[in-house]
């Protein structure tokens, strides 16, 4: 742990009976071999804490935006974030978050790398039982960009941070593939908004790639956009103008996601302890067909899962309504309960968006 202070009561959580910013060393870069000094939050209940310590929590955020001041523990958490982590403080655990590397802190965020985003969230957790009063025991929970963080902390803990008692997982919007070289990126859909953030990656792995040099003047504009402004506002702003297919690239991208792919890529989904997926049906950003087929292939690993299907929820509305089955579910695993999985019984409806 390298500093810690209060957070300002706006910025706090309130549920919490303290919330600090702090920062911790980690290992970041292309290849998670660089020194670093990472940002996030540490929110503990009120109270003394039980015999052992309090168990964790090991929240993963979902995209925030990219300039320094859209990390979390300068920035706050969004009204969905806030209830989200009221809630599990409010149920006894403390929550450890995260900001990932880059985001508050010097240097480029390398967006779903997932080398960098997993020890990001795991050294978060090791960092802070050295100066708090938490247990070994830790659930994984993460959305969307924190769904690919979090799989990825699962499944490094074991080589990495031997000392945590990892009980298990927690997906809510999760990309279930992180293969891009399908997608045609010049047409117009979530994707090309998708692909905007991923361009300061492709500087990030590559010194002499210059991304910007493929955009169009529209391209330029929306990229700006994402690169200046936090939380969905950007995006959002991207559905309503609903630029015209073809428009936002000069040249074609795929090479420099190509390069790209083998960092973003997750490793075999065999995990060790049990996961929960919440996948909302309606979901906008991440496809509900890819999170299914993600979990289905953990089960075929011999992982145990928990598919949760929720019809008529989107991308964010997903989270708050996954917690009515998640909470329990945590419940279960912190005391040593295995819960039952429905790999077998799981069926995806046809109706459901792809």
């Amino acid at each position: 742990m390298v500093r810690r202070e209060a957070m300002a009561p706006d910025k706090a959580l309130a549920q919490a009976g303290s919330s600090e910013r702090v920062l911790y060393t980690s290992r970041g870069g292309p290849d998670g071999t660089r020194s670093i000094v990472v940002s996030g939050g540490v929110y503990l209940p009120p109270g003394l804490p039980p015999r052992g310590g309090w168990p964790v929590i090991a929240w993963a955020h979902g995209t925030v935006g990219f300039p320094d001041i859209c990390a979390p523990s300068f920035n706050g958490w969004s009204a969905r974030d806030t209830a989200y982590l009221n809630t599990w403080l409010q149920q006894g655990y403390a929550v450890v978050a995260t900001d990932y590397e880059g985001l508050g802190t010097n240097g480029a965020h390398p967006y779903m790398m997932s080398r960098s985003e997993g020890q990001g969230v795991l050294d978060a957790v090791l960092a802070a039982r050295k100066r708090y009063p938490l247990s070994r025991d830790v659930v994984l929970v993460g959305q969307s960009q924190g769904a690919h963080a979090a799989t990825n902390a699962a499944l490094m803990q074991s080589v990495v941070a031997r000392t945590l008692r990892l009980r298990g997982v927690v997906l809510t919007g999760w990309p279930g593939s992180m293969d891009m070289s399908a997608l045609d990126m010049q047409k117009f859909d979530g994707w090309a908004a998708l692909y905007m953030r991923f361009l300061p990656t492709y500087a990030f792995l590559d010194a002499a790639a210059r991304p910007q040099a493929m955009l169009t003047p529209a391209g330029q504009a929306l990229y700006e956009r994402f690169r200046s402004t936090c939380g969905s506002d950007a995006m959002r702003q991207f559905m309503v103008d609903r630029p015209v297919a073809g428009t936002l690239f000069s040249q074609d991208p795929s090479p420099l996601e190509a390069n790209a792919q083998p960092y973003r890529a997750y490793p075999p989904l065999r995990f060790s302890v049990p996961v929960f997926v919440g996948i909302g049906l309606s979901d906008e950003q991440t496809a509900p067909r890819q999170a299914f087929d993600a979990a289905r292939k953990a089960c075929a690993m011999g992982s145990n899962v928990a598919i949760h299907l929720y019809p008529g929820q989107g991308h964010g509305a997903t989270v708050a309504k996954s917690q009515e089955d998640s909470l329990p579910w945590v419940h279960h695993v912190f005391e040593g309960r295995v819960p039952k999985g429905n790999c077998d019984e799981a069926v995806f409806p046809s109706a459901a968006t792809p």
